[in-house]
């Protein structure tokens, strides 16, 4: 417990320290929030006008789907606050052999990573996820009571540890591979089939997107549970699964990176 509080204390050292940096630089950082906001909205609005054009998606309409992928882009955010530097920042500092410094810390590696890794970037992504919620539930006419902001957290939580370990599986790989390239863009594909019902893909994919990569966890299996869909593919009820499979999911990415990490050599340099 007393390790747990250290690495806290060292994450919030290093989260003002991103902060000021951020501050440093507020006209730089505000066109990239503004950019990113802009991107995203435009992203929206054509997911809902291509939707409403179809009348709705496998039962889905557009509304929900918009749920979908609101609940989606958050959690990628609140993952990416703390893991996106990780996977961004671990090829070259292998290449270049400054993983030498990480090692020669009294720290653990991965403990210490994430404490060192937060980033603002993310605001943006946050902010609009959270009004487009807002604007979806209202009009679905679903009450926003004080269980329903419990269970939206509940589903945000494990959905960032799944894209967190996805995050941990494309940064791991840099320990064994020259290019984590690939393995980053098949995470970005996968990454936009959850914006959509699974239950649209072929059941071979289903599978794929339930056990191997579980997507469907980060928001499609408590979205059907909390809106009442009725739509299924392999399995029904899959909703309660939701915390076992991404804490599973999160420690087996954990193991995996610091697994890797071991096949770390250094350069000399």
């Amino acid at each position: 417990m007393r390790e747990v509080i250290w690495y806290l204390r060292l994450t919030t050292v290093f989260t003002r320290k991103a902060v000021k940096a951020m501050l440093s630089y507020r006209f730089s950082f505000l066109i990239n929030c503004i950019s990113q906001a802009l991107d995203y909205s435009v992203a929206f609005l054509l997911m809902w006008v291509m939707i409403s054009a179809f009348d709705n998606m496998n039962g889905w309409n557009a509304y929900e789907v918009m749920l979908l992928y609101s609940f989606s882009l958050f959690a990628y955010g609140v993952a990416g606050t703390f893991f996106f530097n990780i996977m961004n920042n671990l090829p070259g500092q292998i290449w270049k052999g400054a993983f030498d410094d990480v090692l020669v810390k009294p720290v653990k590696v991965l403990p210490y990573l994430l404490s060192s890794s937060f980033i603002c970037n993310y605001i943006a992504h946050l902010t609009l996820s959270a009004i487009v919620m807002g604007i979806c539930f209202h009009a679905l006419e679903i009450p926003v009571t004080f269980w329903l902001l419990v269970r939206i957290l509940w589903i945000i939580l494990f959905g960032s540890l799944i894209y967190g370990g996805l995050f941990l599986i494309v940064s791991g790989s840099a320990f064994l591979v020259t290019k984590i390239t690939a393995m980053f863009n098949i995470m970005f594909f996968f990454r936009e089939v959850s914006y959509y019902p699974l239950t649209i893909f072929p059941k071979a994919f289903q599978l794929i997107a339930t056990v191997l990569v579980p997507y469907g966890f980060i928001n499609f299996y408590p979205l059907q549970a909390l809106l009442g869909k009725s739509d299924t593919g392999y399995w029904k009820s899959m909703a309660p699964w939701c915390p076992v499979v991404s804490i599973l999911f999160f420690m087996i990415s954990c193991l995996f990176f610091n697994r890797s990490a071991r096949q770390y050599k250094s350069s000399g340099s």
